[in-house]
């Protein structure tokens, strides 16, 4: 009887905290409201257009924030940024909120379809595709991982694509201009991160002097370089126990220890991120933000570009669909040119409805054909990851106990983001050479020993009795430990991006088709491999690291017969296959739908101007030009990318006089007239969200994620809302 009073008292108790942080969340969500309805917009963010602008960019990632930034240097373009999202919502700035970030509004939500050769422990077999609907774009919602690739991925661009004026040396300028290195002769050598200048460090060279002496094959020639206090990129590399042992191992392994963005071409370096102060810094913080007081910028948010608008062949403005009237479509028009920078998913999708791609499908959905270029979203390249986790016996990582101390929450949020919420959790970067010339796999580590399963299950799309097979022990939430991401840096594989419907709001059909092509499995086994060969060196056996290999039950073979040296090794190879198979995850690095190429190459869509091909006054400027992938992490060669762009539109509009004098519409004398004048001239409004609409959303969020720690409830209420953004 005592026992029964005592559990209905806890129930109540229980019952009493839930209201207590329900209604907080109520509180909090209504503030956040509140703030954003009447504070929200930032200076140069426009709610309604107006009809002509010089440049029309479509899509405010990584690419479009350095395009607009760029162009609108020049006080005499008129730039219009279109973003389909929002602006960046606060938890963006923590990097370690990434994975709260997607599966939420802020997220396309993408999955690809059901795959045949891998993802068997995903639902439904389909990967999960977070792209980044919001400015700064998938870089605002990913882990900031910087790299621009190795020399070699450069030169296969130029050799074998005929992409004239990519290679390493012009991308290498561009990427020096990111980060305001200017190069200068006898000054000093010396590879400094942008953090360690501003706070004054001297003797900061994260170069290998002894390996530069040896005139190594895999040392890069030194660039003379100073650096500025306010690059567009700022970047903070690993400085922890765990990179340390990193670099140890790799060391141990023969590999170079340096810098992959300076000074080595493989090997294994501390992670470089881009973090700034504790605080994820994109390129929407970099370059958009410090442009949006410029009068000739406009960004407009909310809005879904569905396709361009032709004169012909030359592109004359984008029609799109504001959130706030889904139904109703507006025009705006382009004196000069569209830039599509919509992403690998979005851009051949935004192709295909305005009449650019595959004859088969334009026909198939009744589009006019405006070029038939069967290269538009084909060429899908993804980096496929196999999670490998490594318990320690030594405390020296990351997990969610640490990260809710009161110490570490007072120093990120009142201390100026000190602390190991301000750390992006990356650590170590290992690229390795195998057979070839070109870096073949690679590894990242990934700083956490444990993890909430059920979001990091859901954000990977991951069936949850897979998830809790391969990363063991998430329930002690103080666990010590942290997960290899190996992955083969150039497959072979090929997939498709396609449209499915003749109405742009639908979301394209995502097929990466992972391992279809046999070198690709070979290339992921060796990169498991190289993972396990670091967990055994002395300096990660130091720390009491052990790899735990997943028991999948399809996975489980029987001993062989003869028990002999090449049975055992046929058995793990066989296993180690099978994981692959069933766990590896996406790596987000989805590129190459609209690749560069010569004209005359049958599945080019841009030339090396990265002008589409068979129309006029359409450029594409982000991940899809890129023909395949770089020897790393993509988001840093896109803004290189986006750079030289940048240069190549306004050496072609040099003659400011001559695109002011440029007409849309040539078909009569008072054409333009007549089209200005259809245009709606109502004024697009930014609907408020009713509190009723948050009090809901906060019951919800308790609902929905009863495994959600109580001081998080608010974030996931705040992010997830539902009816606010409706996916086209």
């Amino acid at each position: 009887m005592v026992r029964e009073e005592a559990q209905q008292q806890e129930e109540q108790r229980g019952g009493w905290n839930l209201g207590r942080i329900g209604v907080l969340a109520v509180v909090i969500g209504v503030v956040a409201w509140l703030w954003q309805a009447w504070f929200g917009s930032s200076v140069g963010v426009v709610h309604k257009a107006d009809p002509i602008y010089d440049f029309i960019i479509v899509g405010g990632g990584t690419a479009g924030s350095v395009i607009a930034a760029r162009l609108s240097e020049e006080p005499e373009y008129k730039v219009l940024l279109i973003e389909a999202g929002g602006e960046e919502p606060w938890l963006s700035k923590i990097p370690l909120a990434s994975p709260l970030l997607q599966k939420s509004r802020f997220d396309w939500q993408y999955l690809s379809v059901p795959q045949e050769l891998s993802s068997q422990g995903l639902i439904n077999k389909q990967s999960s595709w977070p792209r980044g609907r919001m400015l700064g774009g998938t870089g605002s919602i990913n882990f900031n991982i910087h790299m621009f690739g190795s020399p070699q991925d450069f030169q296969v661009w130029e050799q074998e694509y005929g992409a004239e004026g990519w290679d390493f040396q012009q991308m290498k300028k561009y990427a020096n201009k990111a980060e305001c290195r200017r190069l200068r002769p006898k000054i000093f050598k010396e590879q400094c991160s942008n953090e360690q200048v501003e706070k004054g460090r001297k003797g900061c060279n994260s170069s290998n002097k002894e390996e530069s002496k040896t005139g190594s094959t895999h040392v890069r020639q030194h660039q003379d370089a100073v650096q500025c206090y306010h690059p567009a990129l700022r970047v903070h590399t690993s400085d922890s126990i765990l990179s340390d042992t990193f670099l140890d191992a790799g060391r141990e392994l023969g590999l170079p220890v340096g810098n992959l963005n300076d000074d080595i071409d493989h090997g294994v370096m501390a992670a470089e991120t881009m973090v700034y102060k504790g605080q994820r810094w994109s390129t929407a913080a970099g370059y958009l933000r410090p442009a949006l007081g410029r009068p000739n910028l406009h960004v407009l948010l909310h809005s879904h570009v569905n396709k361009i608008l032709w004169e012909g062949k030359r592109a004359v403005g984008v029609e799109f669909t504001h959130w706030d009237n889904p139904h109703i479509n507006k025009s705006v028009y382009a004196r000069g040119e569209v830039i599509l920078s919509a992403g690998a998913v979005n851009t051949p999708h935004i192709l295909m409805h305005s009449g650019v791609g595959p004859s088969t499908l334009l026909h198939k959905f009744n589009i006019p054909v405006v070029s038939v270029l069967e290269g538009v979203g084909g060429n899908l390249q993804d980096h496929l990851c196999m999670p490998v986790y490594v318990s320690l016996e030594e405390d020296v990582s990351l997990n969610p106990v640490k990260l809710r101390t009161v110490s570490n929450i007072w120093n990120y949020f009142v201390n100026g983001g000190k602390g190991d919420l301000g750390r992006a959790a990356i650590e170590g970067i290992g690229v390795m050479r195998l057979a070839h010339q070109q870096p073949e796999v690679g590894l990242i580590l990934f700083n956490m020993g444990a993890v909430d399963k059920h979001l990091y299950a859901s954000v990977e799309n991951m069936e949850l009795d897979y998830f809790e097979t391969l990363c063991t022990n998430m329930d002690n939430q103080s666990a010590a430990g942290f997960m290899f991401m190996a992955l083969c840096l150039h497959p072979k594989s090929r997939g498709r991006i396609d449209i499915v419907s003749s109405d742009p709001r639908h979301p394209p059909s995502i097929n990466p088709d992972y391992l279809r092509h046999p070198y690709d499995m070979t290339c992921m086994r060796d990169a498991y491999k190289f993972a396990v060969r670091m967990v055994r060196t002395n300096a990660f056996q130091s720390l009491g690291a052990s790899v735990h290999l997943p028991r999948f039950p399809e996975c489980l073979v029987r001993t062989s017969q003869g028990g002999g040296v090449d049975d055992a090794r046929a058995l793990y190879q066989e296993y180690v296959s099978c994981i692959i198979r069933v766990a590896a995850i996406s790596g987000h690095h989805p590129l190459g739908t609209a690749r560069i190429g010569r004209r005359g190459d049958p599945l080019a869509v841009v030339d090396p101007q990265l002008k589409v091909i068979g129309t006029e006054r359409v450029r594409v400027v982000d991940a899809s030009v890129m023909p395949t992938q770089i020897s790393g992490v993509p988001n840093s060669a896109i803004t290189v990318i986006a750079e030289k762009a940048s240069d190549l539109i306004k050496e072609t509009w040099s003659d400011k006089s001559k695109l002011a004098s440029e007409k849309i519409c040539s078909t009569s004398a008072d054409c333009e007239e007549k089209l200005l004048l259809l245009m709606t001239s109502s004024a697009i409004s930014v609907s408020h969200i009713s509190p009723l609409i948050i009090a809901v959303s906060a019951l919800w969020a308790t609902s929905v994620y009863p495994h959600t720690p109580p001081l998080s409830l608010p974030l996931v209420m705040f992010i997830h809302y539902p009816g606010v953004v409706p996916r086209p």
